[in-house]
């Protein structure tokens, strides 16, 4: 049988490492974005490579730093696995919650699977980019818009990951709620703000634009806050979790 706990004569106890599972699930929210931006920092994307620039520019960037955007690439790769984790551990709380149906369940997850593909698909195209930066600017030019739309477009999967999620805490009744009601209204509230990437393929600069204010460095920052908050209130559900289940007998 699972237990939260078995004690060692003299009363040490020893953590269910099914909890430290989860627990280390619920610090992979952190750990991806923490990996995902680091990756723009490692490949010189910080700011981001406008898209008004021209193919020359963009070449030279690249022939500069192909190493970085290289090792770039790898770190956002890894990124996406953390997520996957991450999806997970919602998945599991959401199934403590009573009530709540296995489709709002299986949707979150579901979403989050098809969300981790917004992580290695662009890690991939700037792999793909980088390994040859002596091509002809307007191949470079090409594969870099590839990137940058696929990196900051696709925000879809992330808006039904998180209402999913939020329906199944607003839908907790209990007298002492596995998550905090107000958490749900973030994560309604955090996709909609990445929805102007809808609008980035009409803008080569300005606000909307791939690299503007409301397409990547709101949204960037609002990303951020969510996996924080989420993580400390999924660590507490868990936490409260082990306080819950039943203590094992003495070991022998």
């Amino acid at each position: 049988m699972s237990t939260t706990t078995r004690s060692r004569p003299g009363g040490t106890a020893l953590a269910n490492p099914q909890m430290t599972f989860q627990r280390v699930c619920a610090i992979s929210g952190m750990i991806c974005p923490l990996l995902f931006f680091g990756a723009f920092i490692a490949a010189g994307f910080v700011p981001p490579l406008a898209p008004s620039s021209s193919a020359s520019e963009i070449a030279a960037h690249y022939r500069d730093h192909a190493n970085g955007i290289r090792l770039g690439a790898g770190i956002m790769l890894l990124s996406g696995m953390f997520y996957a984790a991450y999806t997970a551990v919602m998945s599991g709380q959401m199934q403590r919650i009573r009530g709540v149906h296995q489709t709002v369940v299986f949707t979150q997850l579901a979403a989050g699977a098809f969300a981790c593909l917004t992580f290695l698909v662009p890690a991939l195209f700037f792999a793909v980019t980088a390994f040859r930066p002596e091509r002809a600017p307007e191949t470079t030019m090409l594969l870099n818009d590839m990137s940058w739309i696929f990196l900051v477009m696709p925000w879809p999967p992330f808006m039904v990951q998180n209402f999913a999620f939020a329906f199944a805490i607003l839908s907790d009744r209990g007298p002492k709620p596995i998550l905090p009601r107000w958490l749900a209204y973030l994560n309604i509230w955090a996709p909609i703000v990445f929805t102007p990437g809808i609008v980035l393929q009409f803008f080569k600069s300005g606000p909307f634009a791939w690299n503007g204010i409301f397409v990547f460095w709101i949204p960037a920052t609002v990303f951020v806050i969510q996996f924080a908050v989420n993580m400390v209130f999924l660590l507490r559900a868990i936490k409260a979790e082990q306080a819950e289940s039943p203590a094992a007998g003495p070991l022998p």
